[in-house]
């Protein structure tokens, strides 16, 4: 298996070579991006980019909400690769705030 194209993530715990999973959520195809790496060989989850909230709204297909865990590196990892623009708007659930990108 060809190894991915991967990203540098600086978190408080060191920096992680990361890959990204684009998808959609089954229920409303909002846009999933998921943060993978390898681990002996095989890809494996190391955060979810993004959530769903379905009573959002989103400015287009190529919008989301960042999720709120280490979202502040998130955000950062999302400018530093020129993944998308941060949007001035946020949406909440709960007792979390999620930024729009």
């Amino acid at each position: 298996m060809e190894e991915p194209k991967t990203l540098s993530y600086d978190w408080q715990y060191g920096r992680e070579e990361l890959f990204l999973r684009i998808d959609s959520y089954m229920s409303d195809d909002n846009l999933y991006i998921g943060l993978y790496h390898m681990e002996d060989g095989y890809p494996e989850s190391f955060a979810d980019l993004t959530v769903n909230l379905p009573f959002a709204p989103l400015g287009g297909i190529n919008e989301a909400y960042i999720d709120h865990n280490f979202s502040k590196e998130k955000l950062r990892f999302i400018k530093q690769h020129k993944l998308g623009t941060i949007q001035p708007d946020t949406a909440s659930s709960g007792y979390c705030i999620f930024q729009r990108v």
